[in-house]
C-alpha cells in the first residue's frame, strides 16, 4: 500500500523548539477556565473596578478640555486617578480579592483535577517533560492572573497617556509602564507557584479553597492581631498580599517613608521563600506520577 492511496501529508511546516510545547498547554488551561460561567461572573466583577477608574480617567479628561480652571478641582476631589504610579498600583492591588477568588476555584480545575483523575499521566505519556507540563500549567495560572490586573492597568495606562494633549506621558512616565509589568510580574510569579503547589497536594476544590482562605484571610487576621497585642510591625510580614504589594511599590518607585524602606527587604524574603517552599512541595508530586510510553 502506498503511501498515496492512504492520504499521507508530509510535513512541510518549520519546526518549533521544544519549548513552545509548554504553549498548548497553558492555552488548553486557559480556555478550560474560561468556558464555565462562574469565571465569567468573576472575571466581570473584577472589571467593574476596572470600568469605574476607566470611566473616572474619561470624565477627568473632557473636563479638563472644556474648562481648565475646573481641573485642579477635579484632581482634588478624584485624587486616586491622578495618572502617576500610585493610580495603578491601588488598582492592581485593589483587584486582589477578585483574583484570590478566580484562582482559588481555578487551582482544582487546572492541577487538582490532573492529579486526581489521570490527566498528568497522558500530559506525560506524550512527547514532554515533566517541566513542559509544570511550566503549560505555570503560565496558565499567570495569564488568569495577568488578565485581572496586569492587562487592565495596561489599558488604563494608554487611555490616560492617549487623553493628553500631548505623547510626552508616556515619554515621562516610562517608569510607570516598568512599574505595572514588574508588579505583574511578581503577582503572576508567586501565586502561580504557590497555587500550583497547593493544588498538587489538596486537588479537590473544598480543601483548596479552604487553605487558600488560611494564607490570604486567617493567617492576615491573626497577624494584625499579633501586631497590635505585642505592639511590633514585623507581624504584619505575615501578610504576604502585603509583603508582594511592597515589593510592587518599590518597583513604581514609590518607596519614600523609612519604615517602608526598612520592611523592603524582609518582605522580598518572605515572597521568595514562598516561591521556593511551593517549588519544593510541587516537585515530589509531578515526580511521583507514572509515565505511560
Amino acid at each position: 500500500m502506498s503511501l498515496e492511496s492512504v492520504r499521507y501529508r508530509d510535513w512541510s511546516g518549520a519546526l518549533r523548539p521544544s519549548a513552545a510545547a509548554c504553549w498548548p498547554i497553558a492555552r488548553t488551561g486557559l480556555l478550560l477556565v474560561l468556558r464555565r460561567k462562574m469565571f465569567w461572573l468573576l472575571l466581570g466583577l473584577a472589571l467593574l473596578n476596572f470600568l469605574f477608574v476607566f470611566a473616572t480617567i474619561y470624565l477627568k479628561a473632557q473636563v479638563a478640555s472644556q474648562n481648565p480652571g475646573l481641573s485642579r478641582f477635579v484632581n482634588q476631589v478624584l485624587s486616586s486617578v491622578t495618572g502617576t504610579g500610585e493610580t495603578y498600583r491601588d488598582f492592581m492591588f485593589a483587584q486582589g480579592t477578585v483574583t484570590m477568588l478566580l484562582l482559588a476555584f481555578a487551582g482544582s480545575m487546572l492541577v487538582g483535577d490532573d492529579m486526581r483523575q489521570g490527566g498528568l499521566t497522558f500530559y506525560l505519556s506524550r512527547r514532554i517533560s515533566r517541566w513542559h507540563y509544570v511550566v503549560g500549567k505555570l503560565l496558565s495560572i499567570g495569564l488568569l492572573v495577568s488578565l485581572t490586573t496586569t492587562v487592565p492597568a495596561l489599558v488604563l495606562y494608554i487611555q490616560y497617556g492617549c487623553l493628553t494633549e500631548s505623547t510626552s506621558y508616556f515619554r515621562e512616565n516610562l517608569g510607570i509602564l516598568r512599574g505595572i509589568l514588574g508588579y505583574g510580574l511578581i503577582l503572576s510569579v508567586t501565586l502561580s507557584l504557590l497555587l500550583f503547589a497547593l493544588a498538587s497536594w489538596l486537588q479537590k476544590t473544598v480543601p483548596l479553597v479552604m487553605s487558600w482562605a488560611c494564607i490570604f484571610v486567617l493567617i492576615p487576621a491573626l497577624a494584625s492581631l499579633l501586631r497590635r497585642v505585642f505592639d511590633d510591625r514585623n507581624w504584619q510580614l505575615l501578610i504576604l498580599w502585603r509583603d508582594i504589594r511592597l515589593l510592587g511599590t518599590w518597583c513604581f518607585g514609590g518607596i519614600d517613608t523609612d519604615r517602608e524602606l526598612q520592611a523592603l527587604g524582609p518582605a522580598a524574603v518572605i515572597v521568595l521563600l514562598a516561591c521556593l517552599v511551593s517549588v519544593i512541595a510541587l516537585v515530589p508530586r509531578v515526580r511521583a506520577v507514572r509515565v505511560v510510553e
